[in-house]
């Protein structure tokens, strides 16, 4: 059987904008957050062309519909 160790905490999906204009989304820590991320942090490209608007609402979606993130590691 294996075994495994899973780590949940609380992110909000933030915007941002690369020095272009371009948007994506980052996971924001909102407390204590995975140890696998140590010092970092987990960023998502979004399709070309994506408006900040859209980047916004989609954002705005996953932030009401995301509760947690988890990370599952399988131990030996």
């Amino acid at each position: 059987m294996t075994q495994s160790k899973t780590e949940r905490a609380n992110y909000v999906f933030g915007v941002k904008e690369y020095g272009d204009g371009t948007p994506w989304i980052m996971l924001e820590s909102s407390g204590k957050g995975l140890e696998v991320l140590g010092n970092g942090f987990v960023g998502f490209e979004l399709r070309e062309g994506t408006s900040l608007r859209d980047a916004e609402a989609l954002a705005d979606t996953l932030r009401r519909n995301v509760t947690t993130i988890t990370y599952t590691s399988f131990l030996p």
